[in-house]
């Protein structure tokens, strides 16, 4: 188990890959147009959340509540988790995508889930404002996600 994961690890990191993702990932926000509803509505909400109750405040903001933030980094390694299993589509016969990756490109959205759920939880007096964080880190995710699963699988749309 730990040698696939090795190899895994050492396989090259491409930038001019992970920001080719990165960017697919971000096309997805806004090009679909029920995406691009998704997107703007969840934008007004974390808008109006903050606007509502400003969350920053001494006697309401407490200092764990900054590891909230901490899934953010779930985006950029989900990218990076594609890019480093990303299977060149014009190979004939295509190999076959790296399970554990794909294990992992799922894992991680589904940690992502259960931190939201955690912070919602967590964060009394501020949980509209963690629901509206929580939901747009998660449909970020989503499409880093769909980005990474793409490139695992090698199955372009």
């Amino acid at each position: 188990m730990a040698f696939p994961l090795l190899l895994a690890l050492l396989t090259p990191f491409s930038w001019h890959g992970f920001w080719s993702l990165w960017r697919q990932s971000l096309i997805g926000l806004y090009a679909w147009p029920p995406a691009l509803w998704v997107t703007l509505v969840l934008a007004v909400n974390l808008v109006a959340a903050l606007a509502v109750r400003w969350p920053f405040q001494n006697e309401r903001w407490q200092q764990e509540y900054w590891l909230a933030f901490a899934s953010l980094v779930f985006i950029p390694a989900t990218i990076a988790i594609g890019d480093i299993g990303w299977i060149d589509s014009t190979i004939k016969p295509r190999p076959s995508p790296s399970a554990m990756l794909l294990w992992i490109n799922n894992g991680m959205l589904i940690a992502c889930i259960l931190l939201g759920i955690f912070w919602v939880y967590r964060m009394k007096r501020l949980r509209w404002f963690a629901l509206a964080l929580m939901m747009a880190q998660v449909w970020l995710l989503v499409w880093a996600s769909l980005a990474a699963g793409v490139a695992l699988t090698g199955n372009w749309v």
